[in-house]
Parts: structure tokens; C-alpha cells; sequence
């Protein structure tokens, strides 16, 4: 009956007539705002119902509705949120009729689901997009071009500026108007469609993927990106349709690229994939959606909210290439999809599905207040491709995990981390709340040393820490003193090239010497001559590869590098930094950039190394070498070593200068104290993992000074090692190669490495597999 009174308030509703051929069952922008108008008023949703506007189109300020079901839906409780969004792509009408429909059952349930429908609603927020593209919406149900695809963003076919013009055509493909939303979310972005890019394939959609002028340049994806990083949710469903057929009744899992790399939760995320589309029926009735890995790198939300927020978003393709079907079929399709969508639901809190996920609140031991902003790692789940996944305002954190043994790494501002080990099983799910301790506070003495005659004004520092840094503003005479936690942190001078490092674990007072020197710009001459690799130079920059995007590497040893000719350093100088300024896009863990400062023999006195994106401004970094007996002669090195799958924007370099000095004040702080500070030094990730012999480590918290890296076969023998000499305290990027051991090739089977230092140690396994 409650169903039958929403249709009716659908069709009472006065609105423009149909576009050609559309179904009348289909709803419109007017009446899906009409009918979520009409039950905002219905007294006997208060307090279950909401309607938000959590954006506006880009080109019409068309607002974008978003529904919150739940009870008291007006509070924003500590429970898990699932996010439904119909319909991203304008022609693709399926999806908006699915989640009315659903809201639909979760607000009028009949008997048969009553109970089930109430418990989703008590122990769980929902929310539902109908549309994040009403512009798009309206061209279809105006029946201007029923295969419109992107928003109606005023572009001229001239250049991406407007020129006032709705500029479309009726048939597939060739709409010079408009940007695909599903390509303008910044990760993976820069693969997408630019301005009028042709469509290779056979189906010739010219235009209709363009990616927009930047990341999140349209409304509609900033209201979705929005609502995503507010809320948190568990799981998603974003559903569209396959106009070619050939992504038809298909449910899409991120992800797995070049069929070799892997999302760090991509095991269970399918596994429940798998179970979600065996439960949808196919149109033809011969069997049910297939699941498949999201194999493409282009700017789409699914794989955006999975990296951004750790929320599990599933992309399904609705229906055949039969887009708009008519009434009969829309029900049909409905009916065969609902069960996944309340699967989904169930899995999310354990009702009659498998529960298998970890979650609790993270506590002040001191005060049993929650902490907003801690930092939590499912340590065999975890990779430097996602974003950290933290504590919102209740202290909730929660991880959807397949049945095991896990390893939980909490950290936070102002406490000391602690690791847990548990278990997750399907049975129920498994409760862990944190207690972290304050850390200990210490004293941080800065102090500027500088000429006589030297007015310093407002020169700008910054003091970094794992969890973000201070902007110190510093004068002639000025001596800070900071309250800081114990931890790991770099003093950067901007405008200066001075960096200094150390852990603070007791009491510090830091000199730093403030004065101006002269370098040598090695990037002046580049490309260096003694070079191997695809460099290109021009316009003062220096490129990893002369193309837009780099080649991956023929195996896993290929190194591109350039070495710097020799530089004689005289006069008992113990201090040398490299300033780097420079931009990459490279693939997160697998494909390092490093500078390193070497000796003549090739000793490595100091290097940094990067992966990931940091692509935008050029920024620039400091590397730095120091001595006890001073330096003589020295060279800069670069290198960068992709491997042979995914690849990306590469390396662009501005400057490289290298300075030398004599630095009175070298051992005041460069290493820790001589005890075991209450932060322990952990090994964060080796990548990949199983390798093929190469690896990457991420150390963190290193106390700084000298250390060795250790490893084992299973039998316990020492099959390598490699001393660490002087590293800077903090977090460290560390590559290793065991494919060569005393002139023989390493076998298949697992290995330990050990990272040592004076008053710790760590252990972390790997598994070797050769072809």
C-alpha cells in the first residue's frame, strides 16, 4: 500500500511532458525533488527522514539531493553509513528508479520486510543519491539527446571556454558540451579524456569522456567528494549502465591494474563482491552479474572513495545495452537487484551475513575521552597508495576484514602508538577499543646562531612531524622554546638550505646557524654526460622521459640514473646539502626516485627517496651528508627505477644546487639519546610483498645514527647484510635487492629481514617468487 501511495505522489505531480521514447515510469529532476519535497512533509517521517542539499550542478545551479534514513536522522550518531548513488551518467535512468525504490522499502516496508527494514534503520545511517547529475538528467527527460552522456558545463568548440551555447548532438558521441563526472575525481585523473579526444573504439563516443580542465573543477563531483570525506561510509553502491553492452550486468571491484597490482583490501572486496553480484539475476535469466576487477586508471569515483576513505564502493553496470527499457523491465530490474543492495546492508553490520570486520573507539587513557584524528592500520592491509584512515569525532574506527589474524597499528598527536594483534571472524564482529597514553613532553629549545651584523626578520621555519607541522617565525633575538610529545621531528629552514633532524626524548636544545652560502647549481649543465636512461632536458627542466608518461621497465633491475661530474670540497667543510626542487607522479611503492650524494668510490653519504604523487607545485626538498673528519671529493646521483607494470607522470626536476659548510654545531642533535625511546621503531611495509627479490622497506620511527639490515632464510642462516651509516631519525625509505646472493641467484621461499640499531630491533617477513 505504502509503495502504491509513492508512485502516486510521483504521478500527481504536474511536470513537463516525457523526452521521445522515454518511459513515463522513469522520474524526472522535477518529480524526484517533488516527491522528496512531499515526504519531508509526511509527519510519520520525523525523525527517520531527512532531505539535504549537498551541492549544486555546475552549469544551472541545479541543486543535488541527497536522503538520510535512519532513526533519529536528524543527530549524527556513531553508527556505520552505507551511500547509495543512482545515477552518474545522464542516459544511464536505471539507477535513479533502483534507489527510489529503495528508499521507497526502507520508509514503507510491507510485512514480509518490515522488521528487516526497521533493524537496518535503528543500527545504521543510509544514505541515497538519486541523481548527482540533474542537468545531465533534464536532457534526457527533454528528449534533446536521449544518449547524453556528461554534465552541460559551457564549453566551445573553439577551446574548454564558454561561449553561451548548449553545444550537443542528438546522436551517441560528438557533444562538445559538458564534463564525464565519472573521470574528474584526482586520483588517476591525469589519464582521462582531454578537451574533444576522439573515441577509438568501434562505438566512436567522440567527446564524451572528457576529464575537465583539473580535478573536481564540476560541482557535481565536489558534492559527492563532499559527502564522501564527512561521512565515512562502510559501503557504496554507485550504479550506471553499459551503452555498448560490454560492461553489461557487471560489478566492478578496485582494483587490479595491468593484472599484476593489487588494492590492499582487494581479497575481501571481492570476495564480497563476488557474493553481491551472484545474488542479481541477469535480464535473460541464465544467470546472475558477474564480478570482475576494475582494471582502468581514469579519474572515477569508486576507485577515489575506496583510496581517499577506505569506503567500499562497488560500480555495477544495471541492465543491458538496452539502457531505457520500458515500465515492465525497469520493474523487473528492480526487483532483481534489490537483494544485493540489502545484502550490502546486512554485511555492514553482521545481520544474518557473514560479520567479519574490526572496530572500536580509540580512548585518552587518561581522560576515557574518545580521540578524533587517530590514525589506524590494518597492518597486512595497508599500502602508501591510501590515504591514512583516522578517527572521526566519535573515536570510531572500523576495518571490513575477511576471517583472521590481524595486526592493529594506532598512533595519534600526543600519545604513544600501540600495536595489537586480533582476530576477525565471520560469526560476529570483533570489538577492540584503544587506550593510547599520553606521551611524555619535553622541552625544545630553538636557537638562532648568527653574524654580529646579521638582521634577521621573520625568518620562516617549519618543525614536521609524522602528523603534520608548525610554521615557527623567528627574529634577530629570538630564542623559542616549545612543549612538544616525544617523537620524531626535522627543524626545515624556508628560503635557506638547513634541515636537522632528531628524536625527541628528552630535553633539546637545537642551534641552528643562520647564515648565507654560496652554491654550486649543478642543474645548470644538465643533462649530465655521464647518464643512462631516457632523460630530457629543456627550458632549465630536467624530465624522467620526454613523453608525457614514463616507461615501465623491461625488468625488475632497470634503473635510469644521471651522476653529477666530480665536486672537490675543500677545507675541512663536514656539512653538505643538496637542495632538490622538483615534482613526480610516480607508482606509490614501486617505483622510487632517489638523490643521493655518493663519495668517488660510490659510498652513499646521504640520500632521500620518494614515490607517489606530488604532482602540482614544484616543492623542494633537502638532502644532507655530514662528516666528522671532513669532505673531499663528492658527486649527486639520480635515479629512478620503475617497474614493468603502471606507469605515470614520471620525475620533473627545477634545480638542484649543492652546498658545504663548516657546521660547528654537527653532533648537537643528528642522533637519539642513549636510552630506548618509549616510540618504537617499526617496519611499516615491505613492497611488494611477495617480490620477485626487490623490495622497498618503509621505516618509521628510526632513532637516528647507525644501524644494519639483516636477512634470513627459514633455516635461520644469514644470507645478506647491509649496514645502515648515519641516517637522519624518522621515518626512512630503504630499497633492497637480494636477486643476487654471493654470485647466485636467490630461489622461491621466505625470507626475514631484520632491521637493528643500538637498543632496537624489528623483524618483518617476505616472500620470495621466482618465475
Amino acid at each position: 500500500m505504502k509503495k502504491i501511495l509513492l508512485i502516486l505522489i510521483s504521478f500527481l505531480i504536474l511536470v513537463p511532458a516525457k523526452g521521445q521514447g522515454l518511459d513515463e515510469r522513469y522520474h524526472s529532476v522535477q518529480e524526484i525533488n517533488a516527491l522528496l519535497d512531499s515526504l519531508d512533509q509526511l509527519e510519520e517521517l520525523d525523525g527517520w527522514f531527512l532531505v539535504d542539499t549537498i551541492g549544486f550542478s555546475t552549469q544551472d545551479q541545479l541543486p543535488i539531493l541527497a536522503v538520510k534514513i535512519s532513526d533519529n536522522v536528524d543527530v549524527k550518531e556513531d553508527e556505520p553509513r552505507v551511500l547509495f548513488v543512482g545515477q552518474v551518467h545522464a542516459e544511464e535512468v536505471l539507477g535513479v528508479e533502483t534507489v527510489l525504490d529503495l528508499m521507497n522499502d526502507l520508509l514503507f516496508p510491507s510485512n514480509s520486510i518490515y522488521s528487516h527494514m526497521n533493524i537496518l534503520k535503528q543500527f545504521m545511517e543510509i544514505w541515497l543519491v538519486p541523481t548527482a547529475n540533474p542537468e545531465g538528467l533534464n536532457v534526457i527527460h527533454e528528449g534533446l539527446d536521449m544518449s547524453y552522456r556528461k554534465n552541460k558545463k559551457d564549453l566551445s568548440p573553439e577551446g574548454p571556454y564558454p561561449n553561451g551555447i548548449f553545444d550537443y548532438n542528438p546522436s551517441i558521441g560528438n557533444d562538445v558540451d559538458g564534463v564525464d563526472l565519472n573521470r574528474n575525481f584526482d586520483f588517476n585523473w591525469t589519464f582521462g579524456d582531454t578537451f574533444l579526444e576522439p573515441d577509438n573504439s568501434d562505438f566512436a563516443s567522440h567527446y564524451d569522456y572528457y576529464k575537465g580542465e583539473e580535478p573536481f573543477s564540476e560541482g557535481e563531483t565536489i558534492a559527492l567528494r563532499d559527502l564522501a570525506l564527512e561521512n565515512d561510509f562502510v559501503f557504496s553502491i554507485v550504479w550506471h549502465s553499459s551503452r555498448s553492452g560490454n560492461l553489461s550486468e557487471k560489478v566492478f571491484t578496485s582494483w587490479r591494474w595491468e593484472e599484476t597490482k593489487d588494492s590492499p583490501d582487494l581479497g575481501i572486496m571481492k570476495t564480497i563482491a563476488d557474493h553481491f553480484a551472484g545474488l542479481i539475476e541477469t535480464e535473460d535469466g541464465t544467470g546472475t552479474y558477474l564480478s570482475v576487477y576494475s582494471g582502468s586508471r581514469n579519474g572515477k569515483l569508486h576507485d577515489w572513495i575506496y583510496r581517499e576513505t577506505g569506503c567500499i564502493q562497488y560500480l555495477v553496470e544495471c541492465g543491458t545495452a538496452n539502457l531505457q527499457p520500458d515500465s515492465t523491465l525497469i520493474e523487473d530490474t528492480i526487483d532483481r537487484t534489490k537483494p544485493a543492495m540489502v545484502y550490502l546492508m546486512d554485511r555492514t553490520i553482521g545481520y544474518y551475513a557473514d560479520a567479519a570486520q574490526i572496530t572500536g573507539i580509540v580512548y585518552d587513557a587518561s581522560t576515557n575521552q574518545p580521540i578524533e584524528g587517530a590514525i589506524v592500520e590494518i597492518m597486512e592491509q595497508t599500502g602508501l597508495v591510501l590515504k591514512q584512515r583516522t578517527t572521526k569525532e566519535f573515536g570510531r574506527y572500523r576495518r571490513i576484514l575477511g576471517p583472521g589474524t590481524y595486526t592493529i597499528s594506532i598512533r595519534a598527536e600526543g600519545y604513544l602508538p600501540q600495536e595489537i594483534i586480533t582476530v576477525a571472524n565471520n560469526s560476529g564482529m570483533t570489538t577492540e577499543d584503544i587506550f593510547l597514553q599520553p606521551a611524555p613532553i619535553y622541552e625544545l629549545h630553538i636557537d638562532l646562531i648568527h653574524p654580529p651584523d646579521l638582521v634577521i626578520e621573520n625568518s620562516d621555519f617549519i618543525l614536521i612531524s609524522d602528523f603534520g607541522h608548525d610554521t615557527i617565525f623567528m627574529n634577530t633575538d629570538d630564542n623559542i622554546i616549545f612543549e612538544k610529545p616525544e617523537g620524531a621531528y626535522t627543524v626545515k629552514m624556508l628560503g635557506l638550505p638547513y634541515e636537522k633532524s632528531f628524536f625527541l626524548d628528552h630535553d633539546i636544545s637545537i642551534p641552528i646557524e643562520y647564515n648565507f652560502f654560496d652554491g654550486i647549481l649543478l642543474s645548470e649543465s644538465w643533462p649530465w654526460e655521464n647518464s643512462e636512461g631516457p632523460w630530457s632536458a629543456g627550458n632549465v627542466i630536467l624530465r624522467s622521459q620526454e613523453s608525457l608518461y614514463y616507461d615501465n621497465g623491461d625488468s625488475i633491475l632497470s634503473t635510469q640514473w644521471m651522476e653529477s661530474e666530480i665536486i672537490s670540497i675543500t677545507g675541512g667543510l663536514n656539512r653538505i646539502f643538496v637542495t632538490v626542487t622538483h615534482k613526480f607522479e610516480t607508482e606509490w611503492e614501486h617505483d622510487p626516485i632517489v638523490v643521493s650524494i655518493r663519495d668517488i668510490n660510490n659510498n652513499i653519504l646521504g640520500y632521500k627517496s620518494w614515490t607517489g604523487n606530488r604532482w602540482g607545485d614544484y616543492e623542494t626538498d633537502y638532502v644532507t651528508a655530514t662528516t666528522d673528519t671532513g669532505f673531499n671529493e663528492v658527486k649527486v646521483r639520480l635515479e629512478f627505477t620503475p617497474d614493468q607494470t603502471v606507469n605515470y607522470r614520471g620525475w620533473e626536476l627545477q634545480d638542484i644546487t649543492l652546498y658545504s659548510w663548516y657546521d660547528e654545531y654537527l653532533g648537537v642533535v643528528e642522533t637519539a639519546g642513549g636510552k630506548t625511546p618509549k616510540i618504537p621503531m617499526r617496519i611499516n611495509g615491505l613492497y611488494p610483498n611477495p617480490s620477485k627479490g626487490q623490495f622497498h622497506i618503509d621505516l618509521t620511527n628510526f632513532p637516528g645514527g647507525d644501524g644494519t639490515i639483516r636477512i634470513f632464510n627459514l633455516l635461520g642462516q644469514e644470507i645478506k647484510s647491509i649496514d645502515l651509516k648515519k641516517l637522519s631519525p624518522g621515518r626512512q625509505f630503504i630499497d633492497l635487492n637480494i636477486n643476487n646472493i654471493n654470485g647466485r641467484p636467490l630461489s622461491s621461499g621466505m625470507v626475514f629481514v631484520r632491521v637493528k640499531t643500538a637498543n632496537q630491533q624489528v623483524v618483518k617477513k617476505c616472500i620470495i617468487l621466482k618465475n
